[in-house]
């Protein structure tokens, strides 16, 4: 229980103060036998027990009237009706803010987001708890802000929506490291979120170093959660999957994935989505069935003014290299955030693939195999170009317009090593395969974490039995057929050693595909190459050519000089977070924001001839709701309390409940009273008449002694 007066406290001594009373009164009188009162008090032995329970009832309620008294004045505060708001008024607030696009859901017509009621109700609750510091961490800088006051909160520009998922694990360490800095005397951290699991990361392993480090904080700290869970059954989201500018005569045609997704399936209905494309707009109705539709592939004829409209590109352009942007809409409601989605929309690059191979017989069968694939586009618009380079060439090499690397030598080092390290940070795709010699005598070469061991033969040939159809090189086609990974003949495989995620298996348990843990871009590590000797993937080539042109589609999103990218700190900026100072981007589409964050809010934005449309990732569409009990297990062994609140609610979190305490006093001292009244018998005579005697209250027979004396 927190206290706005605490040092009125001090008065709870008082509280025996009835006691007291009682003893100096027990003291006043003398007793002095008289005959004629024996009878009386052997009456009153018989009653004895009831007499001694009702004083100690009439002294506890005496002394419950002063604590309430005490406590009223102190002006006591509480977080609800059971939860207790610990710490005083030096304790520092550290505010943790999920700004992610389902925090700007408003779930009933004429309220608030969730974001707003957020900030509006932490603000009153640090307002009344009258905390000095407050300290806020937000999920797009995850810096911690010290305010000049709590409803700056309401105000910064920190604290504004964004289009960019949150990072709770992200956001509690850094309030791991405000705490350790800080060395405050008692600390709270409040956080406020949708519990969203695509934000909450449940599985991370980083939960576990958060509890050890919290718990071993030398001052007090307490989390409070501050749930807005209230879901919005009627939303509708709109996301545009691909966005393919092709050739058509003299002229353009712009062709788009639209997918639209609701909360819950309430039966067929009809959306209309509204399609702008520099000045021009369109309407085309989508028949909503089920949870999700898609219209694949609908065509809309590009003039040439759409391709320029809001762009800063060179008159002189390249007029292969023509683009434009635009944006799908539908009707408002429930979640703003989700009503609007940016394309930036431009002619293919050149699919542009580096084969590294080592000269050896092997080495040139998967050379020649790999430079195949690579050079044959999916579409007979798309352009390809496969080149061999060596591992020293390539170190010199600019990779700017590269999309994949087909690395089949041993795994790089010093400068070839930085090159990669480069080029998978702005994006770019690279697929390990194993060496003729994988194990080096003079050096343990790792990539990423991972490395080579050595080669082991299968016979008969091993066939995979598992691997992730849901996402990545291996996943379904659109429409749902598997890649036949289970009918390919593994002959020989090399180990690999590292943390990575294995994307398909043997049945003896070793990997054959593993993706390591990068931030940006995609490495993989394939445990076989498409020689004869080692597997039939060449004679198979399906899977082959899948993954490989798979892996150009996703490196060829950072090459083209239009793309689609999610909001992030990496969205604008490569290798650095935001970048503005060096690539100079302009916000041209979007909603206009007061905050310095151009990679974390939706729209489009341009930079010497270049279009990049900035958008909320999928998750925020499709994301469960965690748990709460899965969230207690997170808080396990810490000060952890949760509230669940609604959207637009008046009601502080924190109030003060000095009321409740003046009721308490009053109905203490009623019934006191009530114990202290003569309680009347009935007493029947001899003859069967009725007469009322009154009983001897509790010290009448003291009151009679000194009547006598």
């Amino acid at each position: 229980m927190t206290f706005l007066q605490p040092w009125l406290l001090l008065a709870l001594p008082l509280v025996a103060l009835p006691v007291i009373i009682h003893l100096i009164n027990q003291q006043r009188f003398q007793s002095v036998e008289w005959a004629a009162m024996r009878f009386l008090l052997s009456a009153k032995a018989l009653s004895r027990g009831y007499t001694r329970l009702r004083q100690f009832l009439i002294l506890l309620l005496r002394m419950l009237a002063v604590a309430a008294a005490i406590l009223a004045v102190s002006r006591p505060l509480s977080r609800g009706w059971l939860a207790a708001a610990g710490g005083d008024r030096s304790a520092a607030a550290i505010v943790l803010l999920d700004r992610s696009p389902s925090m700007s859901q408003v779930p009933s017509a004429g309220r608030e987001s969730k974001l707003t009621t957020a900030k509006r109700q932490v603000a009153t609750a640090l307002e009344t708890l009258g905390l000095n510091r407050v300290v806020l961490i937000d999920s797009v800088s995850y810096q911690p802000l010290e305010l000049s006051s709590t409803r700056a909160i309401e105000q910064v520009p920190a604290s504004e929506p964004s289009a960019a998922a949150a990072d709770l694990p992200r956001l509690l360490q850094a309030a791991c490291e405000q705490l350790t800095a800080t060395k405050s005397a008692a600390s709270t951290i409040w956080i406020c979120s949708d519990q969203r699991a695509n934000d909450w990361k449940a599985t991370d392993s980083a939960w576990s170093s958060i509890r050890a480090t919290l718990a071993k904080l030398p001052q007090t700290v307490r989390v409070t959660l501050l749930g807005y869970t209230e879901p919005a059954p009627d939303n509708l989201s709109v996301r545009v999957g691909a966005a393919t500018l092709e050739p058509r005569g003299q002229g353009w045609e712009l062709r788009l994935d639209i997918s639209i997704r609701r909360t819950s399936e309430s039966g067929p209905s009809r959306v209309p989505v509204q399609i702008e494309l520099g000045p021009a707009r369109s309407t085309v109705d989508i028949e909503l069935t089920g949870i999700e539709t898609v219209l694949a592939g609908h065509a809309i004829p590009i003039e040439a003014a759409a391709l320029v409209a809001g762009d800063d590109a060179e008159s002189d352009q390249d007029p292969t290299q023509a683009h434009g942007w635009g944006r799908v809409s539908i009707p408002a409601d429930t979640n703003p955030a989700d009503n609007d989605f940016y394309v930036a929309f431009g002619t293919p690059p050149v699919r542009r693939t580096l084969v590294v191979a080592e000269e050896s017989q092997a080495g040139a069968e998967s050379r020649r195999t790999l430079s195949l694939i690579a050079g044959i586009p999916p579409d007979k618009i798309l352009r390809a170009a496969v080149e061999t380079v060596t591992a020293e060439a390539l170190a010199a090499m600019p990779l700017d317009d590269v999309s994949l690397l087909l690395w089949q030598a041993p795994l790089p080092e010093a400068a070839a090593a930085d090159s990669v390290s480069r080029f998978v940070a702005r994006g770019g795709q690279v697929i390990f395969l194993p060496p003729e010699s994988p194990i080096s005598t003079t050096s343990t070469t790792a990539f990423d974490g991972i490395s080579w061991q050595s080669w082991s033969e299968h016979s008969p040939p091993l066939r995979p039995n598992s691997w992730r159809a849901d996402e990545g090189l291996l996943a379904a086609t659109f429409t749902g057929t598997a890649l036949p990974v289970g009918e390919l003949e593994i002959r020989r495989t090399c180990g690999i050693s590292g943390e990575g995620t294995p994307l398909a298996v043997l049945p003896d348990g070793s990997p054959l595909l593993v993706r390591a843990a990068s931030e940006r871009g995609g490495v993989y590590f394939l445990a076989t190459t498409p020689a004869f000797r080692d597997s039939d993937l060449a004679a198979n080539g399906v899977v082959l050519y899948a993954l490989v042109q798979r892996a150009v589609d996703a490196g060829i999103a950072a090459v083209g000089n239009a793309r689609q990218v999610d909001a992030g700190e990496r969205a604008l900026g490569g290798e650095v977070a935001h970048a503005v100072g060096q690539e100079q981007w302009r916000q041209i589409a979007g909603p206009q924001s007061a905050s310095t964050e151009p990679g974390f809010h939706p729209g489009i934005y341009a930079s010497h001839g270049r279009l990049v449309a900035v958008n909320r990732p999928a998750a925020e569409d499709t994301a469960a709701i965690v748990a709460d009990r899965e969230v207690e297990q997170l808080f396990q062994g810490l000060s952890f309390t949760r509230f669940e609140q609604k959207t637009g609610g008046l009601g502080n979190i924190v109030e003060e409940v000095w009321r409740l305490f003046l009721i308490a006093m009053l109905l203490a001292l009623i019934a006191e009273g009530l114990l202290c009244l003569p309680r009347r018998i009935d007493r029947v005579s001899r003859d069967g008449s009725q007469s009322m005697l009154k009983k001897f209250t509790p010290g009448s027979g003291q009151r009679a002694r000194e009547a006598v004396a």
